[in-house]
């Protein structure tokens, strides 16, 4: 019987090993995301994160070299999922408001939906502090982000604002996303109150108005 790296490798070369490559990557990182969201970065071990995927030893290191490179991986997927989220909706005649209240409310709904993500995703950003490449991720994304809130508040305006003031109220939107998912993770139970962040930034575009 060969190890599991010879397994992986010989699954890679046959008739639907890729599928399997990714299929094992996707039970890798969902073990990892249940126990960094228990037990914080800091606290996982890779054999937590063994344990929760239920996979060997030798094939989580057959993909991953390190807890590390496996954050690494979250904090893409995380980005990924985020990137989809601000291209909805794109259809013709769809105001700058609509779109700002569909990221908005796309948003609260998937970490309601998942009730990891919110302190995944804190636990994720925190350590963009101590890992560089996942700083620079983050930072890319940022400002990726800033650019298409100024714009979508700038036209939502229904004015002629600043370029100073636009781009103040695109971080204070960041700020409120980030807030959000604080909020969310804190407070789990709050949902049933129908709170939302749409609302909140729907607050936030009546000021720029005003």
């Amino acid at each position: 019987m060969g190890t599991a790296r010879e397994e992986d490798a010989s699954a890679g070369r046959g008739e639907g090993g890729e599928s399997r490559q990714t299929a094992r990557r996707t039970q890798i990182l969902q073990g990892a995301t249940a126990v960094f969201a228990r037990l914080g970065y800091h606290g996982a071990r890779m054999d937590d994160i063994v344990k929760e995927s239920g996979l060997s030893k030798g094939t989580i290191y057959w993909y991953f070299t390190s807890k590390e490179e496996i954050a690494v991986e979250l904090v893409h997927q995380l980005l990924r999922a985020e990137e989809e989220s601000m291209e909805l909706p794109r259809e013709e005649g769809v105001t700058p408001e609509a779109r700002l209240g569909a990221m908005a409310e796309d948003f609260t709904r998937s970490l309601r939906e998942d009730p990891v993500r919110a302190p995944l995703a804190l636990e994720l950003l925190a350590l963009g502090q101590r890992i560089p490449a996942i700083k620079t991720y983050f930072a890319g994304y940022h400002e990726k982000y800033l650019a298409l809130l100024a714009e979508l508040l700038g036209a939502a305006s229904g004015r002629a604002p600043t370029e100073k003031r636009v781009r103040s109220a695109a971080v204070a939107v960041t700020a409120m996303v980030d807030g959000w998912a604080l909020h969310e993770a804190l407070n789990p139970e709050h949902a049933a109150t129908g709170e939302s962040l749409g609302e909140a930034v729907a607050v936030l575009i009546d000021g720029l108005r005003s």
